[in-house]
Protein backbone atom coordinates (compact mmCIF):
# COMPACT_ATOMS: atom_id res chain seq x y z
CA UNK A 1 0.00 0.00 0.00
CA UNK A 2 1.37 3.39 -0.85
CA UNK A 3 2.02 5.92 1.88
CA UNK A 4 -0.29 8.56 0.34
CA UNK A 5 -3.28 6.23 0.58
CA UNK A 6 -2.31 5.16 4.09
CA UNK A 7 -2.03 8.73 5.39
CA UNK A 8 -5.18 9.78 3.53
CA UNK A 9 -7.11 6.85 4.95
CA UNK A 10 -5.87 7.58 8.48
CA UNK A 11 -6.88 11.25 8.25
CA UNK A 12 -10.27 10.41 6.72
CA UNK A 13 -10.93 7.64 9.27
CA UNK A 14 -10.02 10.00 12.13
CA UNK A 15 -12.32 12.76 10.83
CA UNK A 16 -15.22 10.36 10.20
CA UNK A 17 -14.73 8.57 13.54
CA UNK A 18 -14.57 11.84 15.48
CA UNK A 19 -17.48 13.31 13.51
CA UNK A 20 -19.76 10.31 13.95
CA UNK A 21 -18.75 10.15 17.61
CA UNK A 22 -19.85 13.76 18.02
CA UNK A 23 -23.12 13.08 16.22
CA UNK A 24 -23.82 10.01 18.35
CA UNK A 25 -22.82 11.32 21.76
CA UNK A 26 -23.40 15.08 21.54
CA UNK A 27 -26.57 15.03 19.44
CA UNK A 28 -28.40 11.70 19.40
CA UNK A 29 -27.65 10.57 22.98
CA UNK A 30 -27.35 14.02 24.60
CA UNK A 31 -30.70 13.74 26.42
CA UNK A 32 -29.74 10.33 27.84
CA UNK A 33 -26.50 11.81 29.17
CA UNK A 34 -28.34 14.80 30.63
CA UNK A 35 -30.72 12.44 32.44
CA UNK A 36 -27.74 10.63 33.98
CA UNK A 37 -25.57 13.71 34.58
CA UNK A 38 -24.57 12.57 38.08
CA UNK A 39 -22.57 9.70 36.51
CA UNK A 40 -20.29 11.84 34.34
CA UNK A 41 -17.50 14.32 34.88
CA UNK A 42 -18.57 17.96 34.74
CA UNK A 43 -18.51 19.41 31.21
CA UNK A 44 -15.51 21.66 31.88
CA UNK A 45 -13.50 18.71 33.24
CA UNK A 46 -14.31 16.69 30.13
CA UNK A 47 -13.32 19.59 27.89
CA UNK A 48 -10.00 19.81 29.72
CA UNK A 49 -9.35 16.15 28.83
CA UNK A 50 -10.66 16.42 25.25
CA UNK A 51 -7.14 15.98 23.89
CA UNK A 52 -7.07 12.46 25.33
CA UNK A 53 -10.28 11.59 23.50
CA UNK A 54 -8.91 13.01 20.24
CA UNK A 55 -5.68 11.07 20.72
CA UNK A 56 -7.63 7.85 21.29
CA UNK A 57 -9.67 8.48 18.14
CA UNK A 58 -6.47 9.04 16.16
CA UNK A 59 -4.92 5.84 17.53
CA UNK A 60 -8.10 3.98 16.58
CA UNK A 61 -7.88 5.39 13.03
CA UNK A 62 -4.22 4.40 12.64
CA UNK A 63 -4.86 0.89 13.93
CA UNK A 64 -7.98 0.40 11.83
CA UNK A 65 -6.25 1.47 8.61
CA UNK A 66 -3.17 -0.67 9.23
CA UNK A 67 -5.20 -3.75 10.12
CA UNK A 68 -7.47 -3.24 7.11
CA UNK A 69 -4.50 -3.00 4.77
CA UNK A 70 -3.10 -6.30 6.11
CA UNK A 71 -6.31 -8.17 5.32
CA UNK A 72 -7.07 -6.48 1.99
CA UNK A 73 -8.30 -8.92 -0.63
CA UNK A 74 -9.03 -8.47 -4.33
CA UNK A 75 -12.77 -8.22 -3.74
CA UNK A 76 -15.36 -5.46 -3.77
CA UNK A 77 -14.40 -2.62 -1.44
CA UNK A 78 -18.03 -2.35 -0.29
CA UNK A 79 -18.20 -5.94 0.90
CA UNK A 80 -14.78 -5.74 2.48
CA UNK A 81 -15.66 -2.47 4.19
CA UNK A 82 -18.87 -3.83 5.68
CA UNK A 83 -17.19 -7.05 6.79
CA UNK A 84 -14.27 -5.14 8.30
CA UNK A 85 -16.62 -2.71 10.04
CA UNK A 86 -18.53 -5.54 11.69
CA UNK A 87 -15.31 -7.23 12.78
CA UNK A 88 -13.87 -3.92 13.95
CA UNK A 89 -16.91 -3.29 16.12
CA UNK A 90 -16.63 -6.80 17.59
CA UNK A 91 -13.13 -6.05 18.86
CA UNK A 92 -13.69 -2.44 19.88
CA UNK A 93 -17.04 -0.82 20.59
CA UNK A 94 -19.19 -3.86 21.37
CA UNK A 95 -17.01 -5.27 24.18
CA UNK A 96 -16.08 -1.76 25.36
CA UNK A 97 -19.68 -0.66 25.73
CA UNK A 98 -20.65 -3.97 27.33
CA UNK A 99 -17.91 -3.37 29.93
CA UNK A 100 -19.10 0.21 30.42
CA UNK A 101 -22.62 -1.11 31.07
CA UNK A 102 -21.28 -3.35 33.83
CA UNK A 103 -19.12 -0.63 35.44
CA UNK A 104 -21.21 2.53 34.94
CA UNK A 105 -24.70 2.62 36.41
CA UNK A 106 -26.62 3.29 33.20
CA UNK A 107 -29.79 1.70 31.92
CA UNK A 108 -29.82 -1.09 29.39
CA UNK A 109 -31.38 1.20 26.73
CA UNK A 110 -28.39 3.53 26.78
CA UNK A 111 -26.01 0.56 26.64
CA UNK A 112 -27.92 -0.86 23.68
CA UNK A 113 -27.77 2.52 21.92
CA UNK A 114 -24.01 2.62 22.56
CA UNK A 115 -23.55 -0.86 21.08
CA UNK A 116 -25.73 -0.33 18.01
CA UNK A 117 -24.32 3.11 17.25
CA UNK A 118 -20.79 1.73 17.74
CA UNK A 119 -21.46 -0.98 15.16
CA UNK A 120 -22.85 1.58 12.69
CA UNK A 121 -19.93 3.92 13.35
CA UNK A 122 -17.37 1.16 12.76
CA UNK A 123 -19.04 0.17 9.49
CA UNK A 124 -19.07 3.78 8.25
CA UNK A 125 -15.40 4.26 9.17
CA UNK A 126 -14.49 0.91 7.58
CA UNK A 127 -16.26 1.85 4.34
CA UNK A 128 -14.29 5.10 4.21
CA UNK A 129 -11.05 3.18 4.76
CA UNK A 130 -12.03 0.58 2.14
CA UNK A 131 -12.85 3.12 -0.56
CA UNK A 132 -9.56 4.97 -0.02
CA UNK A 133 -7.40 1.83 0.24
CA UNK A 134 -8.89 -0.08 -2.69
CA UNK A 135 -6.32 -1.23 -5.24
CA UNK A 136 -6.12 0.80 -8.45
CA UNK A 137 -7.53 -2.05 -10.52
CA UNK A 138 -10.78 -1.92 -8.48
CA UNK A 139 -11.12 1.86 -8.69
CA UNK A 140 -13.13 1.81 -11.93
Amino acid sequence: MDMKKTVGAIVAAFVVYAGTGYLIHEVLLKSAYTATADLWRPEDAMQHKLWIMLLSEFIFAVGAVLVYQRGLEKKSWVGQGIRFGILLSLVSSVPGYMMNYVVINVGHRLALHWILSGIAQAIIVALVIAVICQPKSDAA
